[in-house]
């Protein structure tokens, strides 16, 4: 079996970041190792964690996400990120691609949804469980 996915999320919003947190602890193959409240938090803890992947937003204070990004791909080159917002794919895939993001997801995915693009965008293939989770709307 290969190492769980060591994860840093960083997200402005308590709720969402609480969410996916309790979301990816719930998985065998993820483990948070890092919350970070905006762009300069999750530098900081990046370079501290060494992570395997950084679910990042888009709009959070001090410092937003889409100018954390090149600092974190320079700071963990091999860690995958993944842009994480409320903003339109259309509006901000081809500059999140541009600063190097591997995946922009929308926020409002079905959980299973988000559980299974972020383990695409790391490789790993789909944990499946005896019982399913229903998708809650």
């Amino acid at each position: 079996m290969q190492d769980a996915v060591r994860v840093v999320v960083a997200d402005d919003a308590d709720g969402v970041r609480d969410l996916v947190c309790l979301l990816l602890d719930m998985e065998p193959d993820f483990v948070i190792v890092g919350r970070a409240r905006d762009g300069a938090e999750a530098i900081e803890i990046v370079s501290r964690t060494d992570p395997d992947l950084v679910l990042l937003d888009v709009a959070m204070p001090v410092m937003d996400g889409l100018t954390a990004l090149p600092v974190i791909r320079r700071t963990v080159p091999r860690a995958r990120v993944v842009i994480f917002t409320g903003f339109s794919e259309r509006a901000l895939g081809e500059q999140a691609s541009t600063l190097g993001a591997h995946a922009l997801i929308e926020k409002g995915l079905a959980i299973d949804s988000l559980v299974d693009r972020l383990r695409d965008v790391c490789g790993r293939a789909p944990v499946r469980t005896v019982a399913s989770r229903p998708v809650q709307s």
